[in-house]
């Protein structure tokens, strides 16, 4: 839309009657309306532009003030690490050689439960041998034993197998299959049973 303004052209024929220039007395158009809002436009853009530049900026200064304190962060870290590197490996150190200690401890504690128990096996064998049953063999292949004997008759046979069922600290898994007689006018058999560590 274009205005015209009409009072250019009476001031222009009063000028022109006082000077007399007929260039002076042509008719001026002054143009006026959506040109200006159109002009403005391009600075608006260039203002939001610069925001969002400044704010990029100073959003991306703040990132590298925290990167630059993570890093910061980071090597303190590992200098304290590295600082205390000598103390983790000694107590590393102390760990093993605690854990070979108790080891050892464990082993010698078996060994010794160990070596008590053929004593202890022998008497308690001792304490449930009735007076007509003797061993001719003794063997033992893990903890398993097994005892081959004579005895004089069936009931002394049979009472060294319920002497030996009464003992449930020592003996376990009692097998007695039977007895025997044997050539020399005896009875003979085989009981086996496994030993329990009860030392």
């Amino acid at each position: 839309m274009i205005k015209i303004n009409l009072l250019g052209d009476a001031l222009a024929q009063a000028g022109g009657k006082k000077g007399g220039d007929k260039s002076a007395s042509e008719p001026v158009q002054v143009y006026t309306g959506e040109g200006g809002s159109r002009a403005s436009l391009p600075i608006a853009g260039v203002v939001v532009g610069l925001l969002f530049t400044a704010l990029g900026g100073v959003y991306y200064l703040w990132l590298n003030g925290e990167f630059a304190k993570a890093e910061k962060k980071k090597a303190d870290l590992e200098r304290d690490k590295k600082q205390y590197e000598p103390y983790i490996a000694l107590e590393k150190k102390f760990r093993e050689k605690k854990d070979a200690l108790q080891k050892k401890e464990e082993v010698m504690t078996t060994l010794k439960r160990q070596q008590a128990l053929p004593v202890h096996l022998l008497e308690e064998l001792a304490n449930s041998l009735p007076d007509d049953v003797w061993f001719k063999k003794v063997s033992q292949k893990g903890m398993a034993i097994t005892i081959e004997g004579e005895g004089r008759n069936f009931e002394s046979i049979n009472s060294l197998y319920g002497n030996l069922q009464s003992r449930t600290r020592w003996f376990k898994k009692i097998n007695y299959p039977g007895a025997k007689r044997g050539t020399s006018g005896s009875f003979e058999f085989t009981i086996s049973f496994e030993l329990q560590n009860a030392v």
